[in-house]
């Protein structure tokens, strides 16, 4: 092995190892959102709203919390 290779090999042998824990934290993410967006649908039928309102405001809840939206948000942000 030649001097100066190192360091790229280091980096490259944990690459697959943070794509999991990424993978595996959006994941968990995912199913977080999925069961507070039930829930709180849940709630809101149970308080009285009528159940065609209550999925529309858990429809828009869930869409608040699209990691999608919520970066496409800040990109256009920071380009102003």
């Amino acid at each position: 092995m030649t001097e100066g290779t190192g360091l790229p090999l280091a980096i490259a042998v944990q690459v697959p190892t943070l794509a999991v824990r990424v993978a595996a934290g959006f994941v968990r993410f995912l199913g977080t959102r999925r069961s507070g967006v039930r829930t709180f649908r849940t709630a809101l039928v149970r308080a009285g709203m009528r159940p065609d309102l209550a999925d529309r405001l858990a429809q828009s809840y869930h869409d608040a919390g699209s990691i999608a939206k919520l970066l496409r948000d800040a990109t256009v942000r920071g380009i102003r």
